[in-house]
């Protein structure tokens, strides 16, 4: 890399777009700094909420509104709320487990204090393999966002 060729700082981590809606970076992105030692570190985790509650809750708050979910986003997020509710789990439990195997450390932000509770009661919980492909499979590649 140039950075070592130089003699400059590499870049130790990358701060990212990733979660169970926004995919796009398992493209490259993803695989290439799990080979390089590179730490993931993405923000919106949760999807801005979308994955903090049940579909139909999605665009009642103001932070959800206009921010409409597609079709298939909609059925993740019902999966993700089945999955919630086999496992005894919230949604955002669900989602978190899914992205903490995939990453270094997530950036969840937080609406509420209940919210910051949630996301500490995903420590210990891990999804099967058959949990995590239901989850994935319906996912279609979406246009990139978020590098402007």
């Amino acid at each position: 890399f140039v950075a070592e060729k130089k003699g400059w700082t590499k870049f130790v981590s990358m701060q990212n777009h990733y979660n169970l809606l926004y995919r796009e970076e398992e493209r490259e992105m993803i695989r290439f700094c799990n080979e390089t030692g590179v730490g993931i570190i993405p923000w919106a985790p949760l999807a801005g909420g979308a994955l903090a509650r049940k579909a139909e809750e999605h665009g009642k708050t103001e932070r959800s509104k206009g921010n409409e979910l597609g079709e298939v986003d909609r059925k993740i997020v019902e999966r993700v709320g089945e999955v919630a509710g086999k496992r005894g789990w919230t949604p955002s439990e669900v989602a978190l487990a899914w992205i903490g195997k995939r990453v270094t450390s997530p950036i969840v932000g937080f609406s509420s204090v209940g919210r910051i509770d949630e996301a500490l009661g995903v420590r210990g919980k891990v999804l099967t393999e058959d949990e995590e492909k239901y989850l994935e499979e319906l996912y279609q590649p979406k246009k990139i966002v978020g590098h402007s």
